[in-house]
């Protein structure tokens, strides 16, 4: 039986922190204003809220590579255990900064009885697709703006067979937050989103890939996630977009003098 497992390689630089697997953001990360941003956020709320509205994700430029022609994959193979031998969770950006060797940092799916993409040959790749992700507040003046890279290596092959992954990551680029306000970003491969959409001889690894971002001022926090689906025939998608238009800008408006400055979106 042909497993897939992840194999995330954190080369140089632990993982510091506990990690809710829920959100993809550490446990310890709260986030931490001097006075002066405080009491100026309690001058000017508008400031210091994010119009749900206004948050966007926007594919900037990808970089791909020839994709294999589609085969017929017969009986679809099952995956009856997944085994993690390192940690599948790494902060990206922390209060406003890349986090230093974020791009060594990655996840792979591979055969169960490989010990290394090492072992693997004829990766293609890496492809690479870029985002840009920002916010405005509620006066509508652009607060957060960071750029990121989804890249991967795909159709590796283990003894002649498979298409599996390696490289997963997610690398920030430029990030513009304003002051008062702080951006947190951690990639995340749920262990139980590995799976094999070929058959039992000739297994196709396909993994999810999740961003976690959190964006905090001193009135108000906003969690939300993307979700990257990327299999080992080189095909990617987004499948999960936290950013619905869940409120209006005029009904936060007219609501801000009920809320608690402590926490306003609760998710």
């Amino acid at each position: 039986m042909k497993k897939i497992f992840i194999f995330s390689l954190l080369m140089l630089f632990s993982l510091q922190g506990a990690f809710s697997q829920d959100a993809g953001i550490a446990a310890d990360e709260g986030a931490v204003f001097s006075k002066a941003e405080i009491a100026l956020a309690n001058e000017d709320p508008l400031s210091f809220t994010i119009d749900p509205a206004s948050v966007r994700v926007e594919l900037i430029s990808k970089t791909v590579t020839a994709k294999p022609k589609a085969d017929d994959r017969g009986v679809i193979g099952d995956i009856v255990k997944i085994i993690n031998i390192a940690n599948k969770i790494w902060k990206i950006v922390q209060r406003n900064a890349p986090v230093v060797g974020a791009e060594t940092k990655y996840a792979a799916a591979v055969p169960d009885n490989a010990t290394s993409p090492n072992q693997l040959y004829e990766w293609k790749g890496p492809d690479t697709y870029k985002y840009k992700f920002h916010a405005k507040n509620l006066y509508g003046a652009e607060v957060v703006s960071v750029t990121y890279k989804v890249v991967f290596s795909y159709g590796g092959k283990f003894d002649g067979k498979g298409a599996y992954l390696t490289g997963v990551t997610i690398v920030p680029g430029a990030i513009n937050v304003s002051w008062g306000y702080k951006l947190y970003m951690s990639a995340f491969v749920p262990e139980t989103t590995i799976t094999n959409i070929g058959t039992y001889e000739n297994p196709i690894a396909v993994m999810q890939l999740k961003l976690s971002s959190k964006i905090a001022s001193p009135l108000k926090e906003w969690n939300g996630n993307s979700v990257y689906l990327i299999n080992g025939n080189g095909a990617m998608e987004e499948i999960v977009s936290p950013f619905a238009l869940e409120k209006r800008m005029e009904d936060i408006k007219s609501a801000l003098p009920m809320l608690n400055p402590e926490k306003v979106f609760n998710n």
